[in-house]
């Protein structure tokens, strides 16, 4: 059975169960699972699983905790008193707690030992935009304002926040005269309390009411006592702030509340922690949850722990425990990147993004993978070091639920707005564990790659013929001109079909055979083309039997033939565009369009970059495009930004969280995927990750962080042999170096790429692709045959197989193993290093285990 096939399969399988999802969401709010999520727990049960009561005869007993849940890999324990829980591996006899024990941490106040001990937090919104902070210790544990329920299946904590003495807002905030004498004072025999009471308050003689004074902290509990001794209800309350006339304009509570539930289950060797939002309870208006964080000290290490914070920016990173970096910033990253709908006025550096919803901690000898199943669209990883608030290392998600911006009103008023609506669908973190061996990022990204594999279908290649080597074409430009004096644009070919199967053979007669060509700009007027609902072929790229011919000349040799299209990005507001009715919309209910970002100043330029198309408009979008599509279709599509780019549209008549999104476009792969099964994307995020055959740009870095460590290709042992990918095409890199992109290449097992175009780099004088001048093919043609030679002869002998191993050997070399026992030996460095006997040259490699000589 070939790949396409068994991804169409998953891919149907997939539609079922979103098709099945949004019928139950149609019934029930909050309860819509994302495509492919919760595939692994709900359609193959864990039959082992069972439940166990206090009084179970099982060891180790941990003091404090009961056991309340097993199965075959697991075992789960809970405190009764403080909701602390505590995983057994049955298989390592290692245990993996929620909470450290910070009873002797020097550095901790109090409260933050408080948060150390919880195992949920998040921050609310007051009615003016600011940020508070709850915990489920100091505000819920502290208060034992919580409940264990356990069930067959699971363990379920129902944490109710909020101190549970009443504050300042529950003493009027005004009394009329006539109630505060009748209702009030003539309640209070002693003379002294009436006395107090009237301390308490001004009257105000032009309304004829009774206003309440600021009241010191101090005098609140003995001004409540009073009110309990006049009997006062929450039905008064109302009725007096409002005047009598019914609606009450109370002020904020000093004590908001809220409750939440944190549900537990295992699954194979696997912890699931969850929250549904959805059943979230904001009991205290206007107080809303902005943010959640779920174990957030899960697995926590301390000073005398050894091992790192797995996080995957760009292509991974490590952060080395207690490493002493306490000035570096701790760590927040977006998954899928920042959403671009939250408004941005600078931008310091372009970053990475984070593609997988993955995070990890190696701890001694043991190990855990944590994968973000529900809610990764609106998660940001936190991780932090030891010495700076306390002494325990922690990586942990951070959900934020209900998106806040800034409105600018005036030069010197900010306004922050928020949606109408929350997100209320799930929260979901699968944690695996791993031991031995496995305990390592290398471990984690074979635990992500089975993941894959059971629960989206991903399958093995075929390793049959050479590998691919990437060529990104740029067709058609807008370009300024002049007629008699009258200024126009037109559209100018920078390289025709003719032209691109000119350096396709080219190409071919240096026996490179297997070439997959993006093409880009060659409808709807050019590059940065209108919107896709339609295709108009740009006639000056030549014919559509010219179209064929390339087409078939690329299959003949191996290769394919992908024109590019840009689904989520609007350059031009016309083709029947409107972006006031097509555009997604930011908070401030502005429509999203996305200028240029000045390098040197890092502020946003007046140079307009594109409009952000609304998710709601993305299936019409690509109907459009397909029903054109269908006529020049090569059974192979470029998509430009589709699986690179997830962001909300803000807009009134139907909000689309970042979650709402990721299925939108998750459907959009499968409409795609259908017509074109041979499918190339940008970037790679997960969600894109079962429709894809090729990714180009694939982080091969991270951002590398100050706190963080090191780079390490994660993402590359996670995917390599069940996607083709490539980097960044090496002459547009940020290092143009050829031998370093392709040591780069030959230590994350990545193809060669580059993107060219073929008419003389003066063609693009009077245009806005300056950034295009050093693509020129002729300037490269020479070095990319000769880097395809030596990396291809490399990847050849790997294609197929998963990368098994990654180990820095030294100070900028490194070992990439895979799994029919070939290695890479990479070595940046300046001076020859020696391995095993075998000497690696500076700026050179070498090949372990090559069965063919």
């Amino acid at each position: 059975m070939t790949k396409h096939r068994i991804r169409s399969l998953a891919v149907l399988f997939l539609t079922s169960l979103l098709i099945l999802s949004a019928a139950c969401t149609s019934a029930t709010a909050g309860t819509e699972e994302p495509v492919g999520a919760s595939v692994m727990e709900n359609g193959n049960p864990d039959e082992t699983l069972k439940a166990l009561g206090a009084t179970a005869n099982v060891e180790p007993q941990i003091q404090g905790l009961e056991p309340v849940l097993e199965n075959s890999a697991l075992r789960l324990y809970i405190s009764r008193t403080t909701a602390e829980i505590a995983v057994l591996d049955h298989g390592s006899g290692q245990i993996w707690r929620s909470n450290p024990d910070s009873s002797g941490d020097k550095l901790a106040s109090p409260y933050l030992k408080g948060k150390l001990s919880s195992q949920l937090s998040f921050v609310y919104l007051t009615k003016n935009g600011q940020n508070k902070d709850y915990d489920s210790y100091n505000n819920s544990v502290k208060f034992n304002q919580f409940e264990i329920i356990q069930s067959e299946s699971g363990v379920s904590v129902v944490y109710r926040f909020g101190d549970p003495d009443k504050g300042l807002e529950s003493i009027p905030l005004q009394v009329s005269k006539e109630r505060f004498e009748e209702r009030l004072l003539a309640r209070l025999e002693d003379p002294a309390d009436q006395e107090q009471l009237k301390i308490r308050y001004k009257f105000n003689e032009e309304t004829e009411i009774y206003e309440r004074r600021d009241i010191p902290k101090a005098v609140v509990k003995r001004l409540l006592a009073l009110f309990e001794k006049m009997e006062y209800t929450e039905e008064d309350l109302g009725i007096d702030n409002s005047g009598g006339g019914g609606d009450s304009e109370t002020e904020e509570a000093a004590n908001p509340k809220f409750t939440v539930t944190l549900h537990y289950t295992l699954d194979g060797n696997q912890l699931i922690a969850s929250v549904d939002a959805g059943t979230i309870q904001e009991e205290t208006q206007p107080y809303r949850i902005h943010t959640i964080s779920l174990l957030e000290n899960f697995g926590a290490a301390g000073t005398g722990d050894d091992g790192y914070l797995f996080l995957p920016d760009g292509s991974g990173t490590l952060v080395r425990f207690n490493s002493g970096k306490s000035l570096a910033q701790p760590i927040l990253i977006p998954i899928y990147g920042d959403d671009s709908t939250i408004y941005a006025r600078e931008k310091f550096n372009t970053l990475e993004p984070s593609r997988l919803p993955v995070f990890g901690m190696k701890k001694n000898d043991a190990a855990f993978l944590a994968i973000i199943e529900d809610g990764e669209a609106l998660a940001k990883l936190s991780a932090d070091i030891s010495g700076r608030l306390h002494e325990f290392n922690t990586v942990a998600p951070q959900f934020t639920i209900l998106p806040k911006d800034e409105v600018r009103l005036s030069a010197n008023e900010i306004m922050h707005k928020t949606p109408a609506q929350s997100y209320r669908g799930k929260l979901k973190i699968r944690y695996s564990f791993l031991s031995g061996e496995q305990a390592g990022y290398a471990g984690m990204a074979a635990s992500y790659r089975s993941y894959l594999e059971e629960a989206y279908g991903m399958r093995k290649l075929k390793p049959e013929g050479d590998a691919p080597f990437y060529l990104e074409l740029t067709g058609t430009i807008p370009k300024r001109k002049n007629r008699l004096g009258f200024p126009y644009e037109a559209i100018v070919p920078l390289t025709d079909l003719g032209q691109a199967e000119t350096i396709v053979q080219r190409l071919n007669a240096e026996q490179i055979g297997n070439v997959r060509l993006s093409y880009k700009g060659w409808f709807n007027e050019g590059l940065n083309h209108e919107r896709a609902s339609s295709i108009d072929m740009d006639g000056v790229i030549g014919s559509k039997s010219e179209w064929k011919q390339l087409t078939e000349k690329l299959q003949a040799s191996g290769g394919g033939f992908y024109p590019d299209t840009a689904l989520l990005r609007v350059y031009r507001d016309s083709g029947g565009f409107s972006p006031s009715k097509d555009a997604a919309q930011y908070i401030s209910r502005r429509y999203a369009k996305l200028y240029e970002f000045d390098r040197a100043a890092f502020f946003r330029s007046d140079r307009f970059s594109h409009y952000l198309l609304s998710p709601t408009k993305l299936e019409a979008t690509v109907d459009g495009f397909l029903s054109d599509y269908g006529k020049l279709n090569p059974g192979s599509v470029s998509l430009r930004d589709l699986g690179s780019e997830l962001y909300s549209d803000f807009r009134r008549s139907g909000e689309v969280t970042r979650e709402d999104a990721k299925r939108k476009v998750t459907a959009a792969f499968e409409q795609i995927h259908e017509q074109s099964p041979d499918i190339m994307v940008n970037g790679g995020n997960a969600y894109a990750l079962p429709f894809a055959s090729h990714i180009l740009n694939l982080p091969q870095k991270s951002n590398e962080y100050q706190l963080a460590g090191e780079s390490v290709p994660f993402i590359q042992m996670a995917l390599h042999g069940y996607v083709e990918y490539a980097g960044k095409a090496y002459n547009t890199a940020d290092d143009q170096d050829v031998r370093e992109n392709m040591l780069r290449s030959l230590e994350t097992g990545s193809n060669v790429y580059f993107s060219w175009f073929y008419e003389e780099p003066s063609v693009l004088k009077d245009t806005r692709f300056s950034y295009l001048y050093s693509n020129h093919y002729e300037q490269w043609l020479d070095e990319a045959v000769q880097a395809y030679a030596e990396v291809a002869a490399v990847l050849n002998k790997v294609r197929g197989q998963s990368m098994t191993d990654h180990e820095k050997l030294a100070e900028q070399v490194y070992k990439t193993e895979y799994g029919n026992g070939v290695s890479v030996i990479v070595n940046y460095s300046d001076e020859p290093y020696e391995y095993e006997g075998t000497m690696i040259e500076a700026n050179h490699y070498g090949v372990r285990g090559d069965t063919n000589g």
